[in-house]
């Protein structure tokens, strides 16, 4: 098998190729009309092809071979025409989550140009039934956001461009109108800001200024509290919704500290880890998992999401949230993505309100609608499932407990289901959703709903104490993180005030 570079020469063998024929792609609409799409274009092999100064998939190297149908991907408005070598090819056409995916073979000969039309068809409207979508992480090109953002039929793009070296404010005015509205219902946010250093992976969005020493600082000080209180200062009243904070994923070191001392707005559950062709299943900088009990993709999974479940045992209302990282792992905008609920006309406003309110659904894959409604002792669920691949199963958590699971029989893509729940003392019940896969996980889940219930979250409590425990001898075993010792005494005592905020609800 060859190596995942040798995988990607290819790819880039296939731009010195002689190109000797035409092959011309039309995508339309349901209603017949050309369409903003993104295109793959595969040859033998991992070869792929695109036609020139087309808004290309992006980033530098696959983290698996798989991962090369991405990055050879395109986004053009009602086709393309590219140069390709006679040959047989496969044209895959996607619009984004609630489309159906086409897949069609085409040859190519030396002889004629070849054509192939593909008409998209959606499978299921979101919009229709009132939920907007959102992927709260991207970094691409703001000049590329509006033609990505249709091409993946996207309601809110989140834009990074501040981003630890690289500000794109720098030398410039900030723009008069920070919203780009690419349609009546699609739009890009600009002012946001990522810190990514040592402690984890800080989001701040819809800032009304720049960050400006976030180019200049080192990997372990100052922690993000700093500018997490920089932002938030930025609020005219503490219940404005923005500047808004999200914790990028719940695995990084620092995490703990922020949720004890400045707790984010939400916190991504479908992150970047999880890509269109395969799964991250390694915790980059982050607190490394227990690889007997959490082993392979799936108990990356389990272990990303039993860390957020914690959090919610200990009584924090924290809505889940979604980002694909465009731009830096091998994932299209919005493959992971957000819905909400919103009346009337959309706008970033209404939206961000909805994530607020706590009802939230994120999603790779499946559409997961859940409610649950106390009855004394017990808990009435209804679930509606929806999706494009077949569903394997789905399963309702209490406190990180599956407490009740539905396996539908056959390669089913729509399920609905009613249950009582016993919940005892339960303070929250979600559903999640998983589809049958060969290799990328797909998943959907929704907020928690909040019960009664009183639950002992000392377990949960002592867990974080010994995660701080581990960062504060990690720091005392390496000073070399720090110019001097007065920057670290100043992390460690912030540590230890996070600590004390668990300690204390291990006594609970």
């Amino acid at each position: 098998m060859l190596s995942v570079l040798a995988h990607f020469a290819l790819i880039c063998a296939a731009a010195l190729t002689a190109f000797a024929s035409e092959l011309r792609i039309a995508v339309t609409d349901e209603n017949g009309k050309p369409v903003w799409t993104r295109l793959e274009v595969r040859g033998p092999g991992l070869q792929m092809y695109q036609p020139k100064d087309a808004v290309v998939g992006h980033i530098s190297v696959p983290q698996q071979p798989e991962d090369a149908y991405y990055i050879g991907s395109f986004v053009a408005r009602g086709g393309a025409t590219l140069d390709v070598p006679p040959g047989r090819y496969l044209v895959v056409a996607e619009h984004g989550l609630e489309y159906e995916r086409v897949e069609k073979p085409v040859t190519v000969t030396a002889a004629e140009p070849a054509a192939i039309a593909i008409q998209l068809h959606p499978w299921i409207r979101m919009r229709d039934r009132g939920w907007y979508s959102g992927d709260m992480h991207v970094h691409r090109a703001p000049e590329d956001m509006p033609a990505l953002t249709l091409a993946e039929d996207l309601n809110i793009s989140v834009d990074f461009t501040m981003w630890n070296k690289q500000d794109l404010w720098e030398d410039k005015a900030l723009r008069a109108e920070p919203v780009v509205k690419v349609s009546p219902d699609q739009f890009v946010t600009l002012m946001n800001a990522e810190d990514e250093r040592g402690h984890g992976a800080w989001m701040f969005h819809n800032l009304k200024w720049r960050l400006d020493s976030l180019a200049t600082v080192p990997r372990w000080y100052p922690t993000g509290l700093n500018f997490i209180r920089v932002a938030r200062a930025q609020k005219s009243s503490p219940e404005d919704l923005f500047p808004w904070f999200d914790s990028e994923k719940p695995i990084w070191w620092g995490l703990p500290v922020m949720m004890a001392l400045a707790p984010p707005d939400s916190m991504g559950v479908i992150h970047n880890h999880f890509n269109q062709y395969s799964v991250m299943s390694n915790e980059a900088w982050g607190r490394p998992r227990d690889q007997v009990k959490y082993y392979g993709r799936e108990g990356f999974k389990d272990y990303s999401l039993q860390l957020y479940y914690r959090y919610l045992n200990l009584g924090f209302h924290l809505p889940p949230s979604a980002g694909a990282a465009s731009g830096v792992l091998p994932n299209p905008v919005g493959y992971n993505r957000m819905y909400v609920p919103v009346s009337g006309p959309l706008t970033v406003e209404k939206w961000y309100a909805a994530v607020k309110a706590g009802k939230v659904m994120v999603t790779d894959g499946p559409i997961l609608f859940f409610e649950a409604t106390p009855a004394g002792a017990k808990v009435n669920v209804a679930v509606e499932a929806h999706a494009r691949e077949p569903i394997d199963r789905i399963e309702i958590v209490a406190n990180g407990e599956v407490v009740h699971s539905f396996k539908p029989e056959g390669n089913v893509k729509d399920f609905e289901a009613k249950a009582a729940v016993d919940t005892g003392n339960h303070s929250w019940i979600a559903a999640r959703c998983s589809l049958k896969h060969d290799g990328a996980i797909r998943f959907a889940h929704s907020s928690p709903v909040y019960l009664a219930g009183k639950w002992d979250a000392s377990a949960d409590a002592r867990y974080f104490v010994e995660w701080i425990d581990d960062l504060i001898a990690q720091t005392n075993a390496e000073p070399q993180r720090y110019a001097s010792d007065t920057e670290k005494q100043e992390n460690l005592a912030i540590y230890g005030q996070a600590r004390d905020f668990y300690v204390a609800k291990m006594g609970r």
